[in-house]
């Protein structure tokens, strides 16, 4: 399949499974239909398919990165739709660059849609996606798992072809640091290690719960900041210490997207990294606190 088809095929399977998702699955080879139940697990109850949410610094739809995604619509004299920032459409814009890049006669405006094409890429889907797919492929079944390794291949082609960025994301460029709860308080805090561009990993619902289990504790049905909140509360240290040891992980995870990713990669690591030396400075500083 050529890119832009493939790049719209993509992006129909994160929109909710309707009577052409078993023909999308077949063309694209996956193992198998994503049904609507697994679309609502994967895609609503755990990781919503919103480039705000990985990119905002509340962790949360709309913001500052729903608007500067929208820009990016305005700028190429489209209406931004209603969800600019949706996975669906941002793929789908994507493909529309593909194909006015292809069908352009003239050389200059040929270069002006590939320059398009390669800041679409590079700023609104690789500042993100190779942290989100990371965690598709880790939690979702087998037919998501396939479609994130495909997406995750295209997209390797794509910064191929449009070599590196002339500079980091405004996305990741603007990201503020994780919050320290000696200063901004414990809810600040825990807002922030939810908000992915602030502490360099995507905790889930899953997550949480698995983080629970680990420590024999008790998990707070409800909003992951109120379950975070309460696991935090019944042990301080071994919840930090945890949170550090999967932070750890994710910064060795996002290192090895370096050669899709290159320079975003490197933000995601060294936040990663920089949130566990934190969160064992914490530790420490708080049993420094207890002994004294």
């Amino acid at each position: 399949m050529s890119a832009a088809p493939a790049f719209r095929a993509l992006g129909v399977l994160c929109e909710p499974p309707d009577g052409s998702s078993a023909l999308v699955a077949d063309a694209l080879g996956l193992p198998g239909v994503p049904d609507p139940a697994e679309y609502t697990d994967v895609f609503v109850f755990h990781l919503y398919p919103y480039a705000s949410v990985y990119l905002g610094a509340d962790g949360m739809l709309g913001g500052e990165a729903r608007d500067r995604i929208a820009g990016f619509w305005a700028a190429l004299r489209l209406t931004p739709p209603p969800e600019p920032d949706h996975l669906a459409a941002l793929l789908g814009l994507h493909a529309s660059l593909i194909d006015r890049e292809a069908e352009e006669g003239e050389t200059a405006r040929r270069l002006l849609w590939r320059q398009a094409r390669s800041a679409l890429v590079h700023e609104h889907l690789v500042s993100w996606l190779p942290p989100y797919l990371d965690r598709v492929e880790a939690l979702a079944p087998p037919a998501y798992r396939a479609w994130a390794g495909l997406l995750r291949a295209a997209l390797c082609e794509e910064t191929a072809a449009a070599g590196p960025p002339e500079a980091l994301s405004a996305h990741l460029r603007a990201a503020p640091p994780l919050p320290d709860p000696r200063r901004e308080g414990s809810q600040a805090f825990v807002t922030g290690l939810l908000a992915p561009v602030r502490c360099g990993m995507i905790l889930t619902r899953a997550d949480l719960a698995r983080a629970a289990r680990d420590l024999g504790l008790g998990l707070r049905v409800g909003e992951r900041k109120f379950a975070l909140a309460a696991l935090i509360s019944q042990s301080p240290d071994a919840v930090l210490g945890w949170l550090a040891a999967e932070a750890r992980r994710c910064a060795s995870s996002h290192a090895t997207h370096a050669g899709v990713a290159g320079d975003a990669a490197r933000f995601w690591a060294n936040r990663a990294a920089g949130t566990a030396d934190f969160l064992d400075e914490l530790r420490s500083s708080a049993a420094e606190v207890a002994a004294g």
